[in-house]
């Protein structure tokens, strides 16, 4: 008799495969991806270690599909703003701040995901990671030159500047390596965001 596998079996799968995946985005919230482990992850999610190898056969195939859910939500969300209101250098301003206020907010991911020391195949998702990014400045920036907010330039050019800006000044070795009062906190976003204007070559700089 051939086994079929009913709704409620697909469902309880379903739902042990993404009760890991939020157990080791906690663990990487708390201390990166060196923080990870697979008897650490089958402890947090409350599930056998035999059975999380049934969903993931490895660490690195484990970290591998977190860091490609977690960089999709992180991307989303740049892109969501880059398409709000406001004319092509508010929403820059805007993307701009967003991107600093979450890395600030989410300091273990965001290193885990821009500058965390990584194995190569999670660098190589890292790299298109980081792509992913640049494409998305890289339509605003566009539309900002076509409508005459931005000065003329490349956009893919400045739009892989933009996202290097962003990963040095906040996470990257050059980031403050302190945690930051929310007055310096601030003073930091504000200079960012003027600099990635002015760059732009942005006529007018929003407030």
């Amino acid at each position: 008799m051939v086994y079929r596998v009913t709704a409620k079996t697909e469902a309880r799968r379903v739902n042990t495969r993404q009760g890991i995946l939020d157990a080791t985005r906690e663990l990487v919230l708390s201390g990166g991806f060196a923080g990870v482990s697979m008897s650490a992850v089958a402890l947090r999610a409350g599930v056998a270690t035999g059975t999380l190898y049934r969903h993931f056969h490895s660490k690195g195939e484990l970290c591998t599909e977190l860091f490609r859910d977690a960089s999709r939500d992180e991307v989303e969300q740049v892109r969501r703003s880059t398409r709000g209101e406001g004319n092509a250098a508010e929403r820059l301003a805007q993307t701009t701040r967003l991107f600093a206020h979450r890395a600030f907010r989410g300091r273990h991911l965001a290193y885990a995901l821009i500058a965390e020391p990584l194995d190569p195949v999670l660098e190589q998702e890292r790299l298109d990671f980081r792509r992913a990014y640049a494409e998305v400045f890289c339509s605003l920036l566009e539309e900002g030159v076509a409508s005459g907010d931005f000065a003329p330039l490349d956009p893919r050019i400045a739009s892989t500047a933009l996202v290097g800006l962003l990963a040095e000044s906040l996470v990257g070795p050059l980031a403050p390596s302190s945690v930051l009062s929310q007055k310096d906190q601030q003073h930091l976003i504000d200079e960012i965001c003027r600099f990635a204007l002015r760059a732009a070559g942005c006529k007018r700089i929003p407030q």
